[in-house]
């Protein structure tokens, strides 16, 4: 892997005082110095308070702090991309879904992002995930069991666009069912308006105090093949510390700022997966244990997993042993049936 050097510039400024001079005997100085009237004077700089974000390790506005993050599910149809508002979760998983695509759980609660979508269907594997963060659940319909699951268990506040068409909105730039949107203001606001919003006590991850070296092998670039024609490459930028997502050779951008997603850690996590209708729907055992990778800045370690329960938090460990600790940033976790859809190298 190439060495990365850092260049550290110091940069000084020389602040020139101007001095009055006396001209012959004892002639008093003249002073200068301006006189500032009170709405002159400079005013102290209040900082707003600042907390950490469980999900990222970075700061976040205090206000924030016990708020209940917010799941949404997004589609990754190749008509719903580029999407929006990927770029401002803390949490990313993309998982298997049937039709030959993956979907989206997003998580947020750090930054605020104006356009979320396009928001689809629910499915019983997806409220797995989401269940670990206490969040409010956004979603664009369900699949049967997904319907029964959010219909049996009264701790999952979901908010639903089929019944709920105040939080949404559709873009009439796309086609049906591609064009279904949201936003963080939007789904707070009704959140607020059902009493969704109760203080929660989230303790997500473990992170280093700064930017740490993954203790393992170096990474620069590497392929997940969740179908044919359907392959996600993450390429290291050296000077982002981060790596650069990629769709079928293409950057994945966001459709606001048609900048390119980069993610600072990446969980590759291998579950059992199986067909188990016609339509395709697939059943994936989020529970027990199973092994994964972590990756961040340029380098890869194994790791292993374990989930107790369907709504339980799943923990990560150093395959040697040890708690998984993050590098703060972002994280994507990528849920993959098998180890042969991992690609390393070019």
């Amino acid at each position: 892997m190439k060495k990365i050097y850092v260049a550290v510039l110091a940069f000084f400024f020389l602040l020139a005082a101007g001095c009055g001079r006396i001209i012959g005997g004892n002639k008093t100085p003249v002073d200068k110095t301006p006189v500032l009237t009170p709405n002159e004077q400079s005013q102290p700089v209040v900082e707003e308070p600042v907390v950490k974000n469980p999900l990222t390790g970075l700061n976040m506005d205090k206000d924030k702090e016990g708020r209940r993050p917010l799941a949404v599910m997004i589609e990754n149809e190749k008509s719903a991309r580029p999407q929006s508002g990927l770029n401002k979760a803390d949490v990313v998983y993309e998982v298997l879904a049937e039709g030959g695509i993956t979907r989206f759980l997003a998580i947020y609660l750090g930054e605020d992002a104006g356009e979320i979508g396009p928001v689809r269907s629910a499915r019983p594997y997806f409220i797995d995930f989401a269940m670990e963060y206490d969040p409010v659940y956004v979603h664009y319909g369900a699949s049967q069991s997904a319907y029964s699951d959010l219909q049996k268990n009264k701790n999952i506040y979901g908010i639903d666009g089929i019944y709920d068409r105040v939080t949404f909105w559709r873009d009439k730039t796309r086609k049906a069912p591609h064009n279904a949107y949201t936003s963080t203001e939007n789904i707070l606001e009704t959140a607020r308006r059902r009493g969704y919003l109760k203080p929660v006590y989230l303790k997500r991850w473990e992170f280093n105090e700064g930017e740490a070296p993954v203790a393992g092998e170096p990474l620069e670039e590497f392929e997940l093949v969740y179908y044919k024609n359907y392959t996600v490459k993450y390429v290291y930028d050296e000077e982002k510390k981060a790596y650069v997502r990629y769709i079928n050779e293409k950057p994945h951008t966001d459709r606001k700022t048609g900048d390119p997603i980069v993610v600072k850690n990446i969980i590759l996590q291998f579950m059992d997966t199986r067909v188990i209708d016609s339509e395709g729907r697939l059943a994936i055992k989020t529970t027990g244990s199973g092994t994964g990778y972590y990756i961040s800045n340029g380098s890869y370690t194994r790791i292993k997993w374990h989930k107790p329960g369907r709504f339980k938090k799943t923990e990560y460990t150093l395959e040697g042993g040890g708690q998984l600790k993050l590098n703060p940033g972002n994280t994507w976790i990528q849920i993959l049936p098998s180890r042969d859809k991992f690609k390393i190298g070019t």
